[in-house]
């Protein structure tokens, strides 16, 4: 890492490398994370613009100084070619855990047998006369290696958990997919290596509710951790925001009418009124196409920054910010007043009034207060004001909907 002097950048945000920086910018080499210089890309018109961005031009990467790449435009800039690409002659491929710009062919770690076969069979052949053009153009079908496309193996692989590498690979403390183990190369924020493997740091971590099913019945993964029936929600008024979160199997979910009422990487089924639905669906985090992307429960999200931080109401799991779905509880003892206000009772860890259901004694009360309910709990039935909307009795979080339907608020949709 090299630190050349003390330049002062404003708002910036600082960071170790590309990974600690959002889609769109990269981390310099004075460690701050910023766009790409010059308004046309990178060296903009003739790569004499942009902040960072060198008015030398170049026709070798030696010709530029530390911590620059000569780019596609012939221009120095500052950062790794993953960005600005390789001069004429030039192609950039992963060397080590860097990307740097090597003459076409030479390959690198991953970057195939170069001149002497490129990927195009006879006409690698004809390459075996090094780097001169008149052997790459003799070739005939060797047009691959004269052509200068990077191989696939020099393309990195994003992952955001051990599950999205192959077999034989590691997802990395760099975030990205690797030959070997983890002895090598680390894993990635939240896993350990145990016997040249990655395990969670966190025996209770999660991804999917699958995960937590040999703990037990009814074990969801809330937040990223397996989570007892009796710590998850019944109704929607033990979630943080119940105006505008519904409890949903068990987890605290955005209500929504339409896409733009949902959080960042989900949008709305309208049919169930929540958003449950990714923006942009994944099997692994490669399918999310960037590298500030990364695959959580089949949903593209925001990786996480540095410390695993997320924005307010996002909570970091498995390297991805994901809504916060945790509910709030405010009381602990079934059935009693407990620390809730005189002429309520604590049910299901939540405060509600007790009412009298002939006359209603709730009727007076806002919409979602406005009828007394018999609820029934693990210590008995008691009547408290609810409404048609909430304090269901189809289901909870022992009781599953049959048929393939969600409990939402009580009642199975």
């Amino acid at each position: 890492m090299v630190l050349s002097g003390c330049p002062i950048y404003p708002n910036e945000i600082e960071c170790y490398d590309n990974f600690d920086c959002s889609s769109g910018t990269y981390c310099n080499e004075y460690n701050h994370c910023v766009e790409p210089p010059g308004t046309g890309g990178f060296g903009g018109s003739g790569g004499s613009a942009g902040t960072g961005g060198s008015s030398n031009s170049c026709d070798e990467p030696d010709d530029c100084g530390p911590n620059e790449t000569c780019g596609e435009d012939g221009a120095c800039h500052s950062g790794d070619c993953f960005f600005s690409g390789c001069v004429s002659g030039y192609e950039c491929v992963l060397e080590g855990y860097q990307y740097v710009c090597l003459p076409v062919g030479t390959g690198g770690s991953g970057g195939g047998t170069g001149g002497t076969g490129g990927t195009g069979g006879s006409g690698g052949s004809a390459g075996q006369a090094g780097s001169a053009g008149a052997a790459g153009t003799a070739g005939g079908a060797g047009i691959a290696g004269s052509a200068g496309s990077p191989p696939d193996a020099s393309t990195p692989i994003f992952c955001g958990n051990p599950g999205d590498c192959d077999d034989g690979q590691v997802c990395s403390s760099e975030g990205t997919c690797v030959d070997g183990t983890c002895e090598d190369h680390g894993c990635v924020s939240g896993w350990v290596c145990e016997d040249l493997a990655c395990v969670p740091a966190n025996s209770a971590s999660c991804i999917l509710d699958d995960d937590c099913s040999p703990l037990g019945t009814g074990f969801l993964c809330v937040n990223g951790l397996c989570t007892a029936p009796a710590d998850q929600c019944t109704d929607k008024t033990q979630c943080p925001d119940p105006v505008s979160q519904s409890c949903v199997d068990g987890k605290c979910v955005a209500a929504c009418s339409s896409p733009s009422d949902c959080p960042d990487g989900y949008t709305c089924d309208t049919s169930l009124g929540i958003c449950s639905l990714p923006a942009s669906g994944c099997t692994v985090t490669q399918d999310c196409g960037d590298p500030g992307l990364v695959c959580v429960a089949g949903a593209c999200v925001d990786r996480c920054g540095p410390s695993d931080a997320c924005p307010e109401d996002f909570v970091c799991v498995a390297n991805g910010c994901v809504p916060d779905q945790k509910p709030s509880f405010l009381c602990g003892q079934e059935g009693v007043q407990d620390v809730c206000s005189a002429g309520s009772i604590c049910l299901h860890h939540s405060c509600y009034i007790a009412c009298t259901p002939d006359p209603d004694s709730c009727a007076v009360n806002p919409p979602d207060l406005n009828q007394c309910k018999s609820v029934t709990t693990s210590t008995g039935s008691y009547d408290v004001c609810g409404s048609s909307s909430n304090l269901g009795d189809e289901c909870d979080p022992t009781t599953a909907c049959p048929g393939g339907k969600v409990c939402i608020d009580g009642f199975c949709r």
